[in-house]
Formats: structure tokens, C-alpha cells, sequence
């Protein structure tokens, strides 16, 4: 009752997820429902014509994003009166096509963009990265492929402009100072992730020590205390110093990105220079949730963002469970009883007790938003941060330091930077180490709503049961007994039927099977249309279900839609970048192998992944004829996955062929395959056709979904539906689209 302020924002936090959850004010639906205008302002394939302001720049290691605010869309009609625009809600983002000529203008510029204009679309597979409600947190709703820009002048704003050129300017100079270290120093001191590799994200990820790649709490907070203390020894009041703290952590925030977490910290830090200036106290929780509701009323699509939940689930851990811990566990009452040896050993001891106190309430406190989020724990992350923690301040000073110096000697910033760069190469070497130890991370899959909700019930009922029972070792006992139980809770996996995903790749295939007996199989996985498959669709879907280990990986043919994502996973696989085990890679049995077999099964070997083949005898020219057909089977349930395969080679398994549940309908629903004899046999009930919405071969073909409709098969496809699921149980197969 002391903190009205926490309780105001609980409810408004209750108020934004009901409506969202009751559809009354669909907040992650805010970007689909920002409909683009009709007939005039589009043309063919998308075309458009957009007039805005460059808010932001988006760097990548391929590409370079323009962010537009204040942004019309140009009708393509001519009219007596001018030309007629509609003004967009939301921004737009504009990735230039390759050719295009380098984007350069200040911030602040008017342009004018032709390209091809779009929503920007969500996720549509269980795992997969939600882009849409990523860009929905910067209040972009739209992104276009541009190829032609204009520079159409304007007031630039010189404030935003000077910041961005400063912030090149730093990163230049840790760039020239230690190429090898720049990476992961730009993210650290100015919020530049461009020059990051993915190596080291993994790498730092396998050690629990991706928030030191992002600039939070602690980055202001020291950067902040030490601008106050520096203000207070050149003698200036608390209330200027204060003022002068807030103001440079201002304009570092907006050097940094104005990220969300980076913005939670800048409100916190704000409110506690306020308190100090004018003689109030200052309650954390308190500052959090004034923090939390600005932020939720400027966008609250923030209350669905991992950044967001995670920066407020560490301040949490921090004023909630951090004092409950030390009640009830008592180190510090329990080390005074100690006889007294050297004052250094205690201070150290002390040191470490508080560490590892606080990495246990962050990872208590967080770990149901880690597995929600990443579907992943990294088992050894409080032993890394135990490490790591007390050295992060001498890394950001080091880092600063030299990007500041850099700018005007290069020589000068590498002596700066020798701590912060040895220190880097400590948390590599570290994160290495850890990430060779066995079971280094957990794949854990994502928990279901009331697994959270009970979590942290048993978490609240053992801090409750702790402090109010007599004996110390009685109430330690109690709450680490109803913690374990919750973590055990949180990472159970509850698959009640054999389970088949077809994934939506756009225009490919790929298919994962998972028994009750605990077995996972996957049948092909590629796309001729999407980047990256293998990490950005099929991972994601694996760890979000809980699959650490695929038994057999079943390739049906070798064309580039249908392996180029397996073949990316085992070369993360190769180089460690994944935790997923492969045990066989099951390949066609041809007389003569062709080049994608060859790469595919040598790939596997450097992996460690067994290859098998597998063959019905026959001897066939085309690829496509290569296809393995494999048959499911498991209780009463068949399921048919045909590859590539046309209508001659269906007539060849004319006699070997039964009634089935389930059929992956061939080669994308080609008109040339799924033919009448065939569904005669096959009788399937429920069919799935695996397409790209944009492919240019009219896959799935009318005249094909005529048949199986014809034939009474329902048939699901993957470009409208998303992934599709079947839930097989004993006396019905249920199916779920991942879009609908």
C-alpha cells in the first residue's frame, strides 16, 4: 500500500493485455489493421510512390535501412487539382536494392522513394522472430524495396543529424583501433550492432551475457553517476548537477538508438536525479512502473517486446526478489557469525555472496521470459556472470574512453582500450569454454501460459512459506523445494499425440514429425524463396517445440527447395553454432549419386551426423524421379510424404499403396502430379499443398486442388494457413493453422 504508483501500473498493464487478449483494442494487430489505400496509390506488383522524412538510418552487415516518419503516399493517378497523397500511419522502412545509389542524406531530409511498398508481415511459423511486432515498437508499420531515391531538401535536424555523425564517428575509431574487438565494443558503447558477427552474438548468448551487448540499466547508470560525481567536484549544486546528469544521459540515449530498455533506464535515471534534487527518497519499483506506463502509453505494443519485458523483469528481480532472498537465505547474518579473519578475505567473500545473490534473483526472476522468448537456458550463466559482472564497468570506461580518444588518434584510443580489450577476450575465451562444456544449453521449448502464471506462484509460495517459517534451514529448505518444482514445471514438455508440422518455407518443403515415444523426424528442408531457411525457420521451430536431438533427417531429393536449409543446419552444426544433434541423414539410394548428395553427405561426416541410404531399386534419369516416398505410421494414423514425384512415377507405386490420413501433397501441387488414380488408392482426407504465395510456377495448380477436393481430401496451404499442425489422437486427427 506504500507504492500506489506499482499498483496503478499492474492495472494498467492488466487493462492493455485484456483488451488485447478480447480483441477490443488489439494492440500486436495494430500494424495488419493499418490498411494500405486502395486502386490509384498502388500499381502493379506493389509499386509505389512514398514522400517522407529520414528519421532513422537501420545498418546490417547487407544492407542499409531508411526509416521515414511523417510519410505520404503518392497517388499514381493524374488529376486537375495536383496530386493527391494519403497520409500513412505509422513509418515506413526502405531497404535500397542493390545498384542503388548510397543513401547519404542528414536526418531530417525530405525524399521521395519509388519501390515496391508493403505491410510488413508476422511470423508464420510457431518459433519464428515476430519482425512485425519488433518494428511495431518503432512505429514502423510498413517496408518497401526501393530503387529509385529523390533528395527533395527540407529542414534537417541538425540536434539528431550532429548525434548520428558523432555516434559514425566512434564506431569508426573503435573500427581502426581494434578490428577484432569492434564488434562487440560498438554494441556495448553506442548501441552499433552492424559490426557484430553472429559468432560472437552466439557465442555470447551460450554464456548468458547478451545483455552486455545492450545498452540498459547499467550502461546509464554508471555512465550517469559518474557525470554527477565529476559536475559535484567542480563544485556545481546537486540540483545543476543533476540537471546537467540528465541532460548528456538524454542526448547518450538518443546517441545509443532510443531503445526501449535504453529509454526505461533513461526514465529511472531521471526520476532518481529529480529525487535527489529535490531532497526526496527514491523507491525503485516505484520509478519502474511510472517508467513502465509513459512507455506503455507512447506504444503499447512494448508490453509484448522481450527487450521490454526482460529490462523490467531484471529491475523486478532486483527490488522483489533480491530482499527475499537475502532474508531468507541470510548470508550476511550468517558470515557475521564467522570468527572475523582478514578484512580483505571478507570483502571479497562478500563481494562474491552479493554477485552471486543477485544472478540468482535476475535468472529467477527472468527465466520464464528467457524460455518464452528464446526456447533456450544457458545452464552455466550465473557461473559466466559471477565472472563477468564486476568487470563490466572497467570494459564500458575502456571502451568510451578510447572511442572518444579514437576520434582524434588511433594510436592513443588502443592504449585506452588495452583493459576493455583484454577483458573482451576473457568473456570470449570464457564463453567458449562454456559453450564446449556438455549440456551447455537446455532446449527447453516454449512454456505455455499457465506454466508461467504457475512458476511464479511456487515462486511467491516459497519466498512466503520461507520467511515465515521458524528455523532458517526449515524455510531454505521449503523455498528451494518450491522453486525447483517450478523450474521443473516451466521446462516440461506435455505432448499428448504424435504431431506433424508442415512448415510454410514459401516455396519449398519441409516437415517435422514428433511420436509419442519422444522420436523427431524431419522430411526435407529447403526454400528457393526465402533467405537462411535453415536458421531463421526450421531452429527456431525445433527449440520453440523443446527438440534438442532429430533422430533422422529424411531428404526426398536433392534440389535446392528442398535441402539448402538442412544443409545450413549441419554446417551450424559443423561449426557450433547450435546445440541441435542430428543422429542419421537418410538420403535416396541412386546408383550414381549426384552433386547435391555428394555435398550433402559430406557436410553430414564433418557434422558427425550418420548417413543412410535408403532405395527401392529402379534406375531414373530426372531428379524430381529421385524422390524417396515415405510412409508414416504410427497406431492407427497413415501419413503419405510424396516429394517431387510426377504422374509416372505414381503409376510405378500403383499396387504398393493404401489408404491414408494424411497426404503432403507432391511437388507443391503441381499440375502434373496427385493424379486421379493415385487418389483413388490414397484416399487421403487431409492434404497439404506447400507453396509460396509470390512463386511464379501457379503452384498449387486449379486443376490439382479439383482433384483432391473432388476426391474429398481437405486440403491445407501452407501460403495462406502458415505452418500446419496435426494433432493425431485416438479416434481424430485435429488440425491448427498457425495463421488462423
Amino acid at each position: 500500500m506504500k507504492r500506489p504508483m506499482c499498483w496503478l501500473c499492474l492495472l494498467f498493464i492488466a487493462a492493455v493485455w485484456l483488451g488485447d487478449l478480447t480483441g477490443l483494442v488489439p494492440v500486436r494487430e495494430t500494424a495488419a489493421a493499418q490498411s494500405l489505400p486502395g486502386e490509384g496509390f498502388i500499381g502493379e506488383k506493389g509499386q509505389a510512390v512514398v514522400y517522407g522524412r529520414i528519421y532513422q538510418y537501420h545498418y546490417s552487415e547487407n544492407s542499409t535501412g531508411i526509416c521515414l516518419t511523417d510519410v505520404y503516399l503518392k497517388s499514381q493517378l493524374r488529376s486537375q487539382v495536383g496530386d493527391i497523397s494519403k497520409k500513412l500511419s505509422g513509418r515506413v522502412i526502405i531497404y535500397m536494392q542493390e545498384g542503388s545509389e548510397d543513401v547519404s542524406q542528414p536526418l531530417g531530409t525530405w525524399v521521395r522513394v519509388r519501390g515496391k511498398l508493403q505491410e510488413i508481415e508476422g511470423p508464420r511459423n510457431p518459433g519464428e522472430f515476430d519482425s512485425r511486432l519488433y518494428y511495431q515498437t518503432k512505429k514502423i508499420y510498413y517496408r518497401m524495396s526501393g530503387y529509385e531515391l529523390t533528395d527533395c531538401g527540407g529542414e534537417v535536424w541538425h540536434l539528431r543529424e550532429g548525434l548520428r555523425q558523432f555516434r559514425g564517428r566512434l564506431a569508426d575509431s573503435l573500427e581502426k583501433a581494434v578490428p577484432e574487438q569492434a564488434g562487440i565494443l560498438c554494441a556495448m558503447v553506442v548501441g552499433e550492432k552492424s559490426l557484430l558477427a553472429q559468432e560472437d552474438k552466439n557465442l555470447l548468448a551460450a554464456g548468458s551475457l547478451s545483455h552486455m551487448i545492450s545498452i540498459s540499466g547499467m550502461h546509464l547508470s554508471l555512465l550517469g553517476m559518474l557525470c554527477f560525481y565529476l559536475c559535484q567536484r567542480l563544485r556545481l549544486g546537486i540540483g545543476p548537477a543533476a540537471m546537467v546528469s540528465v541532460g548528456l544521459m538524454l542526448f547518450y540515449g538518443m546517441l545509443a538508438g532510443e531503445g526501449v530498455a535504453t529509454m526505461r533506464a533513461l526514465g529511472m535515471f531521471g526520476l532518481a536525479m529529480i529525487a535527489r534534487a529535490i531532497g526526496r527518497s527514491y523507491d525503485l519499483l516505484s520509478a519502474l512502473a511510472l517508467s513502465v506506463i509513459i512507455l506503455l502509453l507512447d506504444n503499447p505494443a512494448y508490453l509484448f517486446y522481450s527487450g521490454f519485458l526482460l529490462s523490467c523483469g531484471c529491475i523486478c528481480a532486483v527490488g522483489v526478489v533480491l530482499p527475499q532472498i537475502r532474508e531468507i537465505f541470510s548470508f550476511e547474518k550468517a558470515q557475521r557469525k564467522r570468527e572475523k579473519k582478514i578484512i580483505q578475505r571478507k570483502i571479497i567473500q562478500k563481494k562474491i555472496i552479493q554477485t552471486l545473490e543477485m544472478g540468482a534473483a535476475v535468472q529467477m526472476t527472468t527465466l520464464p521470459l528467457t524460455t518464452w522468448f528464446y526456447y533456450e537456458i544457458p545452464i552455466y550463466g550465473i557461473l559466466v556472470n559471477l565472472l563477468v559482472v564486476p568487470t563490466l564497468a572497467v570494459t564500458l570506461v575502456s571502451g568510451w574512453a578510447g572511442a572518444a580518444v579514437g576520434i582524434w588518434s588511433v594510436s592513443a584510443a588502443r592504449v585506452f582500450l588495452i583493459p576493455g580489450c583484454a577483458l573482451i577476450r576473457f568473456y570470449q575465451g570464457l564463453c567458449g569454454l562454456v559453450k564446449g562444456l556438455p549440456g551447455a544449453m537446455l532446449t527447453v521449448g516454449q512454456p505455455g501460459i499457465w506454466q508461467v502464471l504457475a512458476y511464479y506462484g511456487l515462486l511467491a509460495a516459497g519466498f512466503l512459506l520461507g520467511r515465515r517459517t521458524g528455523r532458517r534451514a526449515v524455510g531454505v529448505s521449503l523455498c528451494l523445494l518450491c522453486v525447483s518444482a517450478g523450474v521443473m514445471l516451466l521446462c516440461s514438455r506435455f505432448q499428448g499425440s504424435l504431431e506433424v508440422t508442415c512448415l510454410d518455407v514459401g516455396q519449398g518443403d519441409g516437415a517435422v514429425a514428433c511420436t509419442l515415444q519422444g522420436k523427431c523426424f524431419m522430411v526435407d528442408g529447403g526454400s528457393s524463396s526465402q533467405k537462411k531457411i535453415g536458421q531463421y525457420t526450421i531452429l527456431p521451430f525445433l527449440k520453440s517445440q523443446g527438440i534438442s536431438r532429430v533422430d533422422a533427417v529424411f531428404v526426398s531429393h536433392t534440389d535446392a527447395d528442398h535441402i539448402n536449409g538442412i544443409e545450413e543446419i549441419l554446417d551450424l552444426i559443423r561449426t557450433g553454432q547450435t546445440s541441435l544433434k542430428i543422429r542419421h541423414l537418410v538420403l535416396p539410394g541412386l546408383e550414381k549419386a549426384d552433386e547435391g548428395q555428394e555435398r550433402l553427405a559430406a557436410l553430414a561426416a564433418q557434422a558427425g551426423v550418420a548417413v543412410r541410404y535408403l532405395n527401392a531399386g529402379g534406375k531414373v534419369e530426372d531428379i524430381n524421379e529421385d524422390s524417396l516416398v515415405l510412409l508414416l505410421e504410427a497406431g492407427g494414423f497413415r501419413g503419405l510424404f510424396t516429394g517431387d514425384i510426377g504422374e509416372e512415377q505414381e503409376e510405378r507405386l500403383s499396387g504398393h499403396l493404401m489408404d491414408c490420413d494424411f497426404l503432403k501433397v507432391a511437388h507443391h501441387g503441381s499440375r502434373y502430379s496427385t493424379g486421379e488414380r493415385f487418389l483413388r488408392e490414397v484416399c487421403p482426407k487431409i492434404g497439404v499443398a506447400s507453396a509460396s504465395a509470390t512463386n511464379t510456377y501457379g503452384h498449387p495448380h486449379p486443376d490439382t486442388l479439383g482433384r483432391l477436393e473432388k476426391n474429398r481430401c481437405r486440403v491445407f496451404l501452407t501460403k495462406d494457413s502458415g505452418a500446419v499442425t496435426l494433432k493425431v489422437g485416438e479416434d481424430a486427427v485435429r488440425v491448427r493453422t498457425y495463421l488462423h
